[in-house]
């Protein structure tokens, strides 16, 4: 079983193509052409950007990248020109310290949030 998504894209979609290539591998399978690309995440998760013709632009889809650690989440930080914002969790049963960037795609059309989570 394999699991994925969808992101329509009224306009814009060789710029969102762009943008999520930077994160994600594109899967060039039987699928692919100029209205859908395939992106695979490193755990096997498909992304589907498709042209969506008379459809409303799909907004504020967030993908998320988890770091194995602080300094992974710092060479991401570096690359993108962010700073890493943080926040302690105030609810869950173990308190953790958790370490996120969001760097905004074209349009605003998605964003992508790395993070690094460390208990306190």
């Amino acid at each position: 079983m394999q699991y994925g998504s969808y992101l329509c894209c009224k306009d814009h979609i060789e710029e969102v193509r762009n943008f999520l290539g930077k994160f994600f591998e594109e899967s060039k399978d039987r699928y692919n052409h100029s209205g859908w690309i395939t992106f695979k995440t490193p755990g096997g998760f498909l992304i589907n950007l498709m042209r969506g013709k008379g459809q409303e632009m799909t907004k504020n889809m967030t993908f998320e990248i988890y770091c194995q650690s602080l300094e992974e989440l710092k060479k991401y930080a570096k690359k993108f020109n962010q700073e890493i914002q943080s926040f302690n969790t105030t609810e869950s049963l173990s308190p953790y310290k958790y370490n996120f960037i969001e760097i905004y795609g074209p349009q605003n059309i998605c964003k992508v949030e790395i993070s690094y989570s460390e208990d306190l």
